[in-house]
């Protein structure tokens, strides 16, 4: 049972996840029910520009859009569910909702609206967004034990780490944000007592 939301909020991977999905990324978390909870890593392996994944999938302008940080900056891995689905993570406008629009907090957005990148071609929208690709998903109970367990740990969403730190230095970086020390910090080199 769900005792109090993480939502929303950011998942940090702990620095021995077990799951390689997982393995030092950091998760914008968006609902945490007790049916489940959904997530996006932020930090995930890179995918290239999203001017290149739409042109690869013959989607028709993609060679036309505009120059700008959101059709030029790198696509990512988003999780291993349903790994052929596009969300578009983006800094909220006040005042302007998007299609399908999910708030994490009070300044990230996130849809899946497949309209969504027509806006975005013609200028209207948010200029600070990026694609990622699949999404993180908990079923009823699953994401508390894993929090429980010391496989996640819980931060506050914060939208300035979210678009303004460089994605491979990412998890670092909110580590040391949230606790004051970077991951290695936890890791206990020695075996055993003396």
């Amino acid at each position: 049972m769900v005792i109090r939301s993480l939502a929303p909020g950011l998942l940090l991977a702990a620095p021995r996840v077990g799951d390689p999905n997982f393995l030092h990324t950091v998760v914008l978390l968006g609902l945490h029910e007790p049916e489940g909870a959904i997530g996006w890593v932020i930090n995930g392996r890179s995918l290239g520009p999203l001017r290149g994944l739409l042109d690869a999938s013959n989607i028709p302008g993609g060679r036309e859009l505009p120059a700008g940080r959101v059709f030029d900056r790198d696509a990512r891995v988003g999780g291993p569910v349903e790994p052929s689905g596009g969300w578009l993570v983006y800094r909220r406008v006040p005042g302007v909702e998007l299609d399908g629009e999910l708030p994490v907090g009070a300044d990230i957005g996130v849809t899946r609206h497949a309209g969504v990148l027509t806006s975005l071609a013609r200028g209207d929208g948010p200029t600070e967004a990026f694609m990622v690709v699949g999404h993180a998903g908990w079923g009823p109970d699953q994401l508390d034990a894993e929090v429980r367990a010391g496989d996640w740990l819980p931060a506050p969403v914060d939208a300035a780490l979210v678009f303004d730190t460089v994605a491979d230095e990412l998890w670092n970086a909110a580590y040391e944000r949230s606790l004051g020390a970077k991951p290695g910090a936890f890791i206990s080199t020695t075996r055993g007592m003396a």
